[in-house]
């Protein structure tokens, strides 16, 4: 099975069960492919790009865990197996490649010559990001994942528990945080800052653990596993203050939630509130599109190439009364003109279909290709818009997440209150189950577009009442057995040809009848 490196490295690493050959354009190998900080950062580069590749697909968990009235996906949202079986496509293929070029940086950096440890750092840095990150994705998707232990060592690996995959995540991030500066202070090869934060720094390291020990504490609870889910939400909290007292980075909320859309749907410019992003490289070429899950809802009128009446082929659509009664209920509420169209309900035709439908507007700006055979001269490509994977407020809510599972009623308080008066909303003063419930609506209407909420319903045990099909009836045994994860992908075990090449590697018990 052959690797490509990546665009940006100039070899090719042909893998057998027994060899590890080179095949080597213009003479490079391992002895010179790290010769120089240029060489050792084609690699760094790789490694970014398969990060932002992977994610530049639609998620079926972003899919199925999305807030609409309406899909193009129907099957799929219920969770009808053969359906996600087919959604697959390559599986877990881009993490591991992302895996792959991280662990080929950390054992071949010792080859670079007049590395300064401050750039040693950066570069090692980058990579154990990766990792941490990759594999974090991997527990939350996946479950159970091989954990590599190197770039060189080749055999037949068996599938990691879902507490030591997200454990080695851990360990990955820990070393990162520790050894990588604040994003204000993280250059180039040349000395010059970087802007874009899809670049790992402390305050990016400091937002994956605070994720990783809420995912680890919540994984114990829903699988019933042994360990101290109270410490592990301890420890996210920790992180998580990290990051709101100004400890990894100086990151802050925007004043208000139209700022907030402008900063969104300005990439080009400096977001405060910005932690971790996967860039949008509109210049990569005339197919490269946002990673952005909210492409799924966008149309007019950001895409001036659509009208209103376009919406019903939209891949996800939401009912204005959901927007108002259900997301957002408190008229007060400035995300509902901020994040959605405002359009006069006085002013539409009922009889009109597209008069039910809410219009997402917290991006603003459209990327467009020269289209000859359009009236209007182009086509829509994508939003102009990088992936903001965490930011400031979703920190803030995990915090007082956390917290209510703690029965910190006060810390939880301050944290969900924080966001709600940024959104021009009163003070919440419930507790218990009531306060942990309205938490996860706040991060609802918060984040809306932005995340992959299914991981949110997952971490609060709330699979029953908030998704669909299956899954208000899987049984515990079902949950224990793969049933929220996806199927281990096929091409871990199994030729193309479908021979079995690894026979330690087993299928999750729940997909195993419909994988055969």
């Amino acid at each position: 099975m052959k690797y490509i490196i990546g665009a940006t490295l100039a070899f090719v690493l042909a893998l057998s069960s027994c060899s590890l050959d080179l095949v080597t354009e213009n003479d490079l190998t391992y002895d010179t492919a790290f010769k120089t900080e240029q060489e050792l950062n084609a690699t760094t580069a790789s490694i970014h790009f398969f990060l932002n590749s992977y994610f530049g697909g639609t998620s079926p968990f972003y899919l199925v865990g999305a807030i609409a009235d309406e899909s193009v996906y129907p099957s799929l949202r219920v969770w009808n197996p053969q359906t996600v079986v087919n959604h697959l496509g390559e599986g877990w293929k881009g993490l591991y490649d992302a895996i792959f070029e991280s662990n080929l940086l950390l054992d071949n950096i010792h080859l670079t010559q007049d590395l300064t440890p401050e750039r040693r750092n950066f570069h090692m840095g980058q990579a154990y990001f990766a990792l941490g990150f990759s594999y974090f994705t991997l527990s939350q998707r996946f479950g159970e994942a091989v954990i590599t232990e190197n770039s060189t060592v080749i055999k037949h690996y068996a599938l990691s528990s879902k507490l030591e995959v997200i454990d080695a995540a851990i360990n990955y991030a820990k070393k990162a945080l520790e050894i990588l500066p604040t994003h204000d202070k993280l250059t180039d090869r040349t000395g010059s800052l970087i802007r874009y934060k899809q670049f790992a720094s402390k305050g990016t390291s400091a937002a994956l653990l605070a994720h990783l020990y809420a995912w680890k504490g919540s994984i114990i609870e829903l699988y019933k596993l042994g360990g101290d889910a109270q410490e592990a939400y301890k420890q996210s909290m920790v992180y998580a203050s990290m990051l709101i007292d100004g400890q990894v980075g100086p990151y802050q909320l925007c004043a208000t939630p139209e700022e907030l859309c402008q900063r969104l749907s300005s990439p080009e410019e400096e977001n405060p509130e910005e932690i971790f992003s996967l860039i949008f490289d509109r210049y990569r070429s005339e197919y490269s599109v946002s990673p952005m899950p909210a492409t799924s809802y966008i149309g007019w009128p950001v895409n001036e190439s659509q009208t209103k009446g376009d919406i019903v082929n939209g891949t996800l659509r939401i009912y204005r009364k959901s927007v108002t009664e259900r997301l957002y209920p408190e008229p007060t509420d400035l995300r509902r003109v901020a994040f959605f169209y405002p359009v006069n309900d006085a002013d539409e035709d009922p009889s009109e279909p597209a008069a039910r439908y809410a219009f997402l507007y917290k991006w603003r700006k459209a990327v467009y290709n020269v289209d000859k055979d359009s009236s209007l001269g182009k086509s829509f490509r994508t939003i102009d818009a990088h992936y903001t994977y965490w930011r400031l407020a979703d920190i803030i809510l995990l915090r007082a997440e956390n917290a209510a599972k703690l029965g910190l009623t006060g810390e939880a308080l301050a944290d969900l209150n924080t966001i709600r008066r940024r959104a021009g909303l009163a003070d919440y003063a419930g507790s218990g189950d009531e306060l942990k419930l309205e938490i996860f609506r706040e991060r609802e209407r918060e984040l809306f577009g932005e995340h992959e909420r299914y991981f949110d319903v997952l971490r609060n045990g709330y699979v029953r009442q908030e998704l669909q099909g299956k899954f208000q009836v899987l049984t515990q045994q079902e949950i224990n057995d793969g049933a929220l994860v996806l199927p281990i992908p096929s091409t871990a075990s199994r030729t193309k040809d479908g021979r079995i090449i690894n026979t330690l590697i087993k299928q999750h018990i729940y997909w195993s009848k419909y994988t055969k």
